[in-house]
């Protein structure tokens, strides 16, 4: 790939509309790769120009020009020789979408859309959304700077709400271990008072003194008794097998 400094761009010089056409035709007829050269290097100073609206640091704008120049290539290939227009003219729009889908790539500690990006520096965003952009676009950050006017640092958004998958295989393996110990302590149970916990504090939706009671053909005060009773039974045994006190309701 062709690379040219922003001095060497300055100082080609520009082409006749003859010689254009003519560099042009050859390229893209005999792929005469020093026809390519001579184009390239007199619109050369179009991505530089179009690089520098978007940053001065100087590796950043070296980075952008050379996305630019790639626009460049691809407006040579693409070029229709039938229309009556310059070929900077034509070439504007491909240096600018190179460089445009660069910069989110090049500036940005992170990878965000180009759009994303651009609507983050037009002012486009609010909310958290701003907030996310800013902290990508960023080319260094402090962890413990206030991002926005709630005190909120950098550090505070780049904390995910979402659990590991550690955490996840954790929990998933506590479940388990949990839902075994509760089986093992419910066998211990008389029938009547397994089926009495099983309705009124396993089922999404328990079941009503009063009805349970009526199904089970049972008075609620005795109702009532054997729930207490099976309840302190099964806690007993939760915690004989090592089950904390916490994750028993």
């Amino acid at each position: 790939m062709l690379s040219i400094s922003y001095k060497a761009a300055l100082r080609e010089p520009l082409l006749a509309v003859d010689e254009e056409r003519e560099a042009i035709c050859k390229w893209q007829d005999e792929r005469d790769q020093r026809a390519l050269e001579l184009l390239l290097r007199s619109h050369a100073r179009q991505a530089w120009s179009q690089a520098a609206r978007w940053t001065d640091n100087p590796d950043h704008l070296e980075d952008l020009a050379s996305e630019g120049l790639i626009g460049l290539l691809k407006a040579a290939d693409a070029f229709d020789r039938t229309q009556n227009v310059r070929f900077s003219t034509y070439s504007a729009w491909w240096v600018m979408n190179g460089i445009s889908t660069a910069l989110a790539r090049i500036k940005t500690v992170i990878d965000v859309p180009p759009r994303t990006y651009l609507d983050a520096r037009a002012g486009r965003l609010s909310g958290e959304d701003a907030s996310f952009a800013q902290l990508a676009m960023s080319g260094t950050m402090t962890l413990d700077a206030p991002m926005r006017d709630d005190g909120a640092t950098a550090a505070d958004l780049l904390i995910s709400p979402d659990m590991t998958p550690e955490e996840i295989a954790s929990a998933r393996s506590s479940e388990a271990s949990q839902v075994r110990a509760l089986a093992e302590a419910m066998s211990t149970l008389e029938p009547l008072e397994a089926e009495i916990i099983r309705r009124r504090k396993l089922q999404p939706v328990p079941d009503r003194v009063d009805d349970l009671a009526e199904a089970l053909q049972i008075r609620k005060d005795r109702l009532r008794q054997l729930e207490k009773r099976a309840l302190l039974r099964l806690r007993q045994r939760l915690v004989a097998q090592g089950v904390s006190l916490a994750t028993v309701q």
